[in-house]
């Protein structure tokens, strides 16, 4: 047997069997990527909680804005509580689904600093989300509340807590900024601390980690070829 058509016969099979193992890679890297883009647009419970509890707070202080719209005292609290309200949900569902058009088939690094960036924004949402909350929805929250559930204006009644307390409030943000960023430039290589701001960036960010990991797989794992290196027996 002639020893080079043998060669040349096995080489061309060795290209046929790579080739065949690199369109299923394909084919099952594509059927990953849908799959992950279904996972990803999902509605979560944080969705269904804001429409849940969103509505009847919205409905609410419309009511009472409508009622005492002419009462200073009472309808900027309540106008603080909307510009709160109405925004953030509608940002915070925006980021968790803008994850739906970033387009995972691009090389690895470049889908990792695009899923960076992503969650960075999320964080900084979520950030002032909290630190703008905890001032509305604690002395204009109770104010509204207590004004138009039980009539009672806690201006005559409280009238040394609500401005000390409003103070308080705001300066606890820029000390709340200062700590964070003290902490992040210390914890950003901690694997607990880098979990625990995916967990708050979202469930889709820690899936869409998840399977960028597995796509990394694929393109690290080397085709099994070779074959064409085996010299056959003569």
């Amino acid at each position: 047997m002639n020893l080079d058509l043998l060669k040349a016969e096995w080489d061309a099979r060795d290209q046929r069997l790579e080739q065949a193992v690199r369109m299923n890679t394909q084919m099952l890297r594509l059927s990953l990527l849908e799959q992950h883009r279904r996972d990803i647009a999902k509605w979560g419970w944080t969705d269904k909680y804001e429409i849940i509890t969103g509505i009847p707070v919205v409905v609410y202080l419309i009511w009472f804005l409508g009622k005492h719209i002419s009462e200073w005292q009472f309808a900027l609290p309540a106008l603080a509580l909307l510009a709160w309200t109405i925004p953030m949900p509608i940002l915070n569902h925006r980021l968790r689904h803008a994850l739906q058009g970033m387009d995972f088939g691009q090389p690895i690094t470049v889908v990792q600093k695009r899923l960076a960036e992503h969650k960075a924004r999320r964080l900084n949402l979520f950030k002032w989300a909290f630190l703008l909350g905890q001032v509305v929805w604690f002395i204009p929250f109770i104010i509204v509340l207590f004004k138009g559930v039980f009539g009672v204006d806690l201006y005559l009644k409280t009238e040394n807590f609500i401005l000390p307390s409003l103070i308080g409030g705001i300066l606890f943000i820029p000390l709340a900024i200062g700590i964070s960023r003290l902490l992040s430039g210390k914890l950003t290589h901690s694997a607990r601390f880098q979990a625990f701001t995916d967990a708050l960036a979202g469930k889709n960010i820690i899936q869409s980690r998840q399977f960028i990991a597995r796509i990394a797989q694929f393109e690290e794992t080397p085709v099994e070829s070779g074959i064409g290196d085996k010299q056959p027996n003569s």
